[in-house]
C-alpha cells in the first residue's frame, strides 16, 4: 500500500511520523500496538538513509507484506484453491521520482540495483536477480499504457529472504504499488498488481511460480483464492479471529533457507505438466480427479512416480482448502486444526 499519499519533504515527514501522525496507518499495517514505537523508528531510519543517499526533497512511503500459506500447498500453479494470509512483516520503501529513465533502488544489506527503462525486455544476464523483477514489473505496466519513468528508492525489509514468507513476492508487489502510485494514478487494482508481479517473476526472473504469494501480499488479510479462471481469480476474505479461541499464527526463524531453490521449485510444475499432457490439458484443475486416479496404471508408464505422487498431493490439498475455510467460517477451530494436521 501507499503509506503516505501526501507529498512531504523528508524533514517534514520525519516529524510527522515521530509525532504519531501516521499511527492509525501503522496500527492497520502491523496490528500489534506494542510495535508502534519500533515501526516509527524504522520508518524514520529509512527516511534518514534515503536522505543520505538521494538528498532532501519530496518523498512517499510504500509497504508490501510477506505472506503465509495456510492451506493449498502447490495448488496455485495448477489453478487450484488456497488459503493464505498476509503477515505483519513487510518490505517498506521511501521513494521519489528522479526525472530520468533510470530506477535506482538500494535495499539494506544489498548493492545498489540500477535498471535503465530504455530496454523493457528480458535480459539473460539478469535471470534470478532483483533487476529482472524491477524491469519485468515496469515492462508490464508499460504494456498497459503506463508512462513508467525513473525513481529512487531505499528499502528495508523484515521479510527475510529465503524464509518461506515470500520476500520476492513482497518486493514485486512493492514495486508494482510504487509504479501504480507514481505514474498510473492507481488505475491498476491490487489483484492486478499481483498478476504483474507474477509476470515479472515468470518471464523476466525465470521462475514458473503460481499466483498465491503475490495475491496474498497485494490483497492483505486472511483470504481464500480460487485461481481456476487465471485472468480473474476469485478472492474472498475469511473473517476469523484466531485470538478469540486462544491461538495465534506464529512466525519462527528456523535458520533454514528457501533461497536458490528455483530449479527444485520449477521441477514441481514441470513434472505435473507431464501428467497433464497425458490428458491433453494444461493444468490439473481441468482433469477430473476420478479420471486421474483411474489412469494411474497407464500414467506410470509415461510419467515418473514422483509426478504421479505430486498430482495426488494436489488433489488432496485442493479439496482440503474449502473444508478449512468452511470450518473457520463456522467457528469450528478444532475441525480446522484437524484439517491442517
Amino acid at each position: 500500500m501507499m503509506v503516505t499519499s501526501q507529498l512531504y519533504n523528508t524533514t517534514e515527514l520525519t516529524e510527522v511520523i515521530g509525532s504519531g501522525g501516521i499511527d492509525n496507518i501503522l496500527k492497520d499495517l502491523y496490528i500489534d500496538k506494542s510495535q508502534l514505537e519500533y515501526q516509527r523508528k524504522r520508518y524514520i531510519n529509512a527516511l534518514n538513509r534515503f536522505t543520505q543517499l538521494y538528498g532532501e526533497g519530496d518523498v512517499l512511503i510504500f509497504s508490501a507484506p510477506g505472506r503465509s500459506e495456510i492451506g493449498g500447498n502447490h495448488t496455485d500453479h495448477q489453478r487450484g484453491r488456497v488459503l493464505a494470509a498476509a503477515v505483519n512483516l513487510d518490505t517498506q520503501a521511501a521513494v521519489r521520482v528522479n526525472g530520468t529513465q533510470t530506477v535506482r533502488i538500494l535495499s539494506k544489506g544489498y548493492p545498489l540495483c540500477t535498471v535503465s527503462l530504455d530496454s523493457l525486455v528480458p535480459q539473460k544476464e539478469e535471470i534470478n536477480s532483483t533487476p529482472a523483477l524491477v524491469r519485468g514489473v515496469c515492462a508490464r505496466f508499460a504494456e498497459l499504457g503506463c508512462r513508467v519513468a525513473g525513481f529512487d528508492a531505499y528499502c528495508e525489509s523484515t521479510v527475510l529472504p529465503g524464509s518461506g514468507l515470500s520476500s520476492s513476492a513482497a518486493f514485486e508487489v512493492l514495486i508494482g504499488t510504487i509504479v501504480n502510485g507514481l505514474f498510473f494514478e492507481g488505475k491498476v487494482s491490487q489483484p492486478e498488481i499481483a498478476q504483474i508481479g507474477q509476470y515479472a517473476e515468470n518471464v523476466f526472473f525465470g521462475k514458473p511460480c503460481g499466483l498465491m504469494d503475490q495475491t496474498a501480499s497485494a490483497v492483505g488479510n486472511l483470504v481464500t483464492i480460487d485461481f481456476f479462471d487465471k485472468e480473474h481469480p476469485v478472492i474472498e476474505p475469511v473473517d476469523f479471529d484466531f485470538s478469540a479461541c486462544g491461538h495465534a499464527l506464529c512466525i519462527i526463524d528456523s535458520q533454514a533457507s528457501h533461497a536458490d531453490l528455483t530449479d527444485e521449485y520449477a521441477a514441481i510444475p514441470g513434472e505435473l505438466k507431464q501428467v497433464c499432457a497425458y490428458f491433453g490439458k494444461e493444468v490439473l484443475t481441468q482433469i477430473d480427479e476420478q479420471e486421474f486416479f483411474a489412469a494411474i496404471p497407464a500414467l506410470r508408464k509415461v510419467c515418473p512416480d514422483r509426478a504421479v505422487l505430486r498430482a495426488i498431493h494436489f488433489y488432496a490439498d485442493n479439496a482440503r482448502v474449502p473444508k478449512q475455510v468452511e470450518a473457520l467460517r463456522q467457528g469450528d477451530f478444532d475441525k480446522f486444526l484437524a484439517l491442517v494436521t
